[in-house]
């Protein structure tokens, strides 16, 4: 009897004896009834032990299922389940299931059924947490319908795509902050997936992220070039920053900043082009779409670019027939390109400029002829060209130009005869000359000329009018009679050609004046003969100026008076107060031919006092006390000298 057979009897025995239970009738049914619950879980849990403890067969690869026995299928199943696969679980579970529901093991079979499926959902668990969310989703769903557990698979398939959606939502949000080359919000972006319950995004797919945010980096430090010679600005450095912007490749993540500073560089071209186009500066604007590369698809533009630009030159010679061949240029523009109304502004210009330049035309030539009637005729023709012409300032100027030529040739003759007048040159004709120009009034073209004249005829006027007396005043200053030159002189008047001169002079007498009182005041007061009239003169005698004619005699004075001082000096230290004569010989100025004599004899006298100090000093730490009265002290004395 095999091992099978030997589990099959071990059954039928326990089923045998539970009814030969329950044939025994004697004792309290209450005591039955818990006999009876007791033998029963203890068989059916006996039975289940045993079944799921058989030893493993490979009989089970050659059953026909159809009329296996119960126990054989949950044998067969076990062993299935322990295979810990997808495909085994469900075997396992289909062996099982075909029993029917009313087998006395059907609890325990469920409880296993119940087991293998969580088991299942547990796999779909793990292939989740590694990233393969629709691996998980379909072994998720092969969870028999059934069984309990199925009842949480699709809260939990929810919850893996909701989770999934999120880490895909920080992903995408990751990559756009990349492409904006906006790092620190990236990687802030990047760190959202740590917080996610899912070892994949949590894991891989944040190192991932991190290393993407590196490289994305490097990339983008190629074009940190590029953004500096573009921010110098100019046709050069757009160009080149364009270029350099062009190396990025298409999958980088710097791309889309390189396609931003393209675009940055293109609008600045463009502005610029627009620019030269508004101030028709013609040549530059060629030169411009000329470097344009092809990459920045402005084919069309600069195909209308080149066509005005090149009217524009023909416009700018200026004549009629170039003119008109700008305007037929400019015609070739169609309507529905950007620069059609501007080549129609322009053309409406140019037609406009046809006007003008045959209007001044005939200006001009009217006003060749070069009379007063001429020159009307042509201001009056110039004036029908309209404020709004492109010429009308160059019309103004030549307007202008011909009015003031019509004001030379009606004043000339006026400015003429007054120069004639002039060529007198006595005061009378000066004067009439002066009236005859005073006819050319002020905003007429020879007006500054004319005052000009008048000016020099004026000056001259009062130079032959006041030079008698100026040359009076002299010569009365000359002869040393300055008070009556200085009213002479006082007669020229302020604003005269010659009152500066005459003032130069007054200033120069009034100090001979001067001079001739203070040398007469320093003469009386030296009479005294004292050192205090001596000193008093001297300082006196110092402040006249060498300029006048007294200087010579003040000069002299001044050695006399020093050498009276230095001689009273020398007689003081003949008595031995050698403090007094040094206090006197210190007034005796620089000037003065006695003062290097008086130098000398301050350090004698020095050298005898320290000696006096020496031999006796009580004796000589003061003077007498009448020596101290008569003489006052050293630093009162000491005078200022001027060099």
């Amino acid at each position: 009897m095999n091992q099978s057979t030997k589990q099959l009897v071990a059954v039928k025995e326990f089923s045998d004896k539970k009814k030969v239970v329950l044939n025994l009738g004697k004792l309290p049914w209450q005591l039955w009834v818990i006999v009876l619950i007791l033998s029963s879980g203890t068989v059916g849990f006996t039975a289940t032990s045993m079944l799921l403890k058989l030893p493993k067969s490979p009989q089970c690869t050659n059953i026909f299922w159809p009329i296996a026995s119960a126990s054989m299928r949950i044998y067969c199943a076990q062993i299935e389940a322990e295979q810990g696969t997808i495909d085994s679980l469900l075997k396992a579970i289909n062996l099982v299931e075909a029993l029917p529901s009313d087998h006395p093991l059907r609890n325990e079979i469920n409880k296993s059924v119940e087991g293998w499926a969580v088991t299942i959902l547990d796999i779909a668990e793990e292939k989740f947490q590694n990233g393969e969310l629709q691996e998980a989703i379909m072994i998720a769903r092969k969870v028999p319908s059934h069984v309990q557990v199925y009842n949480v698979v699709e809260e939990r398939i929810q919850k893996w795509r909701s989770l999934w959606q999120k880490g895909e939502e920080i992903f995408a949000e990751v990559e756009e902050r990349l492409r904006e080359s906006e790092w620190n919000k990236a990687f802030r972006s990047a760190v959202k997936l740590l917080s996610l319950s899912n070892k994949y995004w949590a894991t891989a797919k944040y190192d991932a992220t991190v290393k993407q945010i590196q490289l994305a980096q490097e990339e983008s430090k190629k074009l940190n070039k590029a953004y500096r010679v573009f921010r110098r600005g100019g046709i050069d450095n757009w160009l080149a920053a364009i270029a350099d912007a062009k190396k990025v490749p298409n999958d980088s993540y710097a791309h889309r900043e390189s396609q931003n500073l393209i675009k940055d560089a293109k609008n600045k071209l463009v502005n610029h082009i627009e620019e030269l186009l508004e101030a028709r500066h013609w040549q530059p604007l060629l030169d411009v779409v000329a470097r344009l590369p092809q990459s920045l698809l402005l084919t069309e533009e600069v195909n209308d670019w080149k066509a005005l630009a090149n009217a524009g030159m023909e416009a700018q010679i200026g004549t009629v027939e170039s003119l008109e061949m700008a305007i037929t240029s400019a015609q070739l523009i169609d309507e529905d390109r950007p620069l059609h109304q501007k080549a129609r502004d322009l053309i409406n210009r140019w037609q406009l400029e046809i006007e003008g330049v045959t209007r001044l035309k005939e200006a001009q030539h009217l006003a060749r002829g070069g009379t007063i009637n001429d020159l009307n005729a042509a201001i009056a023709y110039a004036e029908l060209i309209p404020s709004g012409n492109p010429h009308y300032r160059e019309v103004r100027q030549k307007i202008q130009d011909w009015i003031l030529e019509v004001q030379r040739v009606e004043d000339q003759p006026i400015l003429d005869q007054a120069l004639n007048i002039a060529r007198g040159g006595t005061i009378v004709a000066l004067q009439k000359a002066i009236t005859k120009a005073n006819l050319i009034t002020y905003n007429r073209t020879l007006y500054d000329e004319a005052q000009s004249n008048i000016h020099q005829w004026r000056t001259t006027i009062q130079r032959q009018e006041d030079q008698p007396i100026l040359d009076q005043a002299i010569f009365l200053g000359n002869s040393k009679n300055y008070n009556s030159a200085i009213q002479t002189a006082r007669r020229i008047g302020r604003g005269r050609v010659l009152f500066q001169e005459a003032q130069n002079k007054i200033s120069q007498w009034q100090k001979e004046i001067k001079a001739q009182k203070d040398i007469q005041e320093a003469y009386l007061i030296a009479q005294g003969g004292t050192f205090h009239a001596l000193r008093s003169a001297i300082e006196i005698i110092r402040k006249i100026p060498r300029s006048t004619e007294v200087s010579s005699r003040s000069r002299q004075a001044l050695n006399r008076w020093s050498h009276q001082l230095l001689s009273i000096a020398e007689d003081k230290a003949r008595q031995t107060l050698f403090q007094e004569a040094i206090n006197l010989a210190r007034i005796i100025p620089a000037e003065s031919t006695s003062y290097h004599k008086a130098q000398t004899q301050i350090k004698a006298w020095q050298r005898e006092i320290k000696t006096l100090t020496l031999s006796t000093p009580s004796a000589t730490t003061k003077p007498p006390a009448s020596s101290q009265s008569a003489v006052p002290p050293a630093n009162n004395l000491i005078i200022e000298t001027n060099h």
